[in-house]
Formats: structure tokens, C-alpha cells, sequence
């Protein structure tokens, strides 16, 4: 059997193709690492302005004590939902809503102060 050792002019080999193609999908990829790390610094320091004592002012220094429900609600509330497919545009529909008070207490373990956070949550969910 004969091989064929031509090529027309003009025609690109695999390495002329690959190559750039693996540096731009490299590039890609360190830019999307570097992405998720700032990412990943930016939750961290979030939590520690979160948990700053208001007494010292050092960031990360309230560690949760206790944390309880002081308020929880269950209603329904009707609202309006549209249907894509259907001929009408708009119908009313129960949506079970779920309405929760925390209250966390932090101590600093840094100076001893401690100090009350209150939070709400809402959960919404079909009935």
C-alpha cells in the first residue's frame, strides 16, 4: 500500500489547529478560576461583616449562642398566576406562604459583648 504524503496548499495540519484552540480554552479556564476564587474571598468576608462585633468592631468575632423562633405564620394568599398555553391569560391561585422571626444572639469571643440579631424568612410554595 502506498501512503500519501501531500497536502494541498494552503491546508492547515492538527497542531497549527490545536494549539490555539487549547490556549484560548486555557485562558478560558483561568479566567473562570480566578472568577470563583474572588467569588470565594468575597463570601468569606461577607460573613465576617456579619458576625463584626458592634462593641470592638473586630469582623468574625460574634459566635451564634442561640438562635429561636419568636414569630412563625402560616396564611394564603391568592395570586395571579398566567397560563402559556392555556386561553386565558391570567387565573387567581392559592399560594401557601410561611412567614418565620428569628432571633439570634452572638458573644463576641474576643471582648465577651453580646448583642441580639433579628431576621425574617419567607418561604412561598403552591397549596
Amino acid at each position: 500500500m502506498a501512503q500519501w504524503d501531500w497536502k494541498l496548499e494552503g491546508e492547515m495540519e492538527w497542531p497549527d489547529v490545536l494549539y490555539p484552540s487549547l490556549i484560548i480554552c486555557g485562558l478560558f479556564g483561568v479566567i473562570l478560576l480566578v472568577g470563583i476564587g474572588f467569588s470565594y474571598l468575597w463570601l468569606v468576608w461577607l460573613n465576617k461583616e456579619a458576625t463584626k462585633c458592634p462593641e470592638c468592631g473586630k469582623r468574625g468575632a460574634g459566635e451564634l449562642v442561640e438562635s429561636k423562633v419568636i414569630r412563625s405564620r402560616v396564611y394564603t394568599e391568592w395570586r395571579n398566576t398566567w397560563s402559556i398555553f392555556g386561553r386565558d391569560s391570567s387565573r387567581r391561585q392559592p399560594i401557601q406562604v410561611t412567614e418565620k422571626t428569628y432571633e439570634d444572639h452572638f458573644e463576641c469571643k474576643y471582648c465577651g459583648y453580646r448583642w441580639t440579631k433579628t431576621a425574617q424568612e419567607k418561604q412561598t410554595g403552591a397549596i
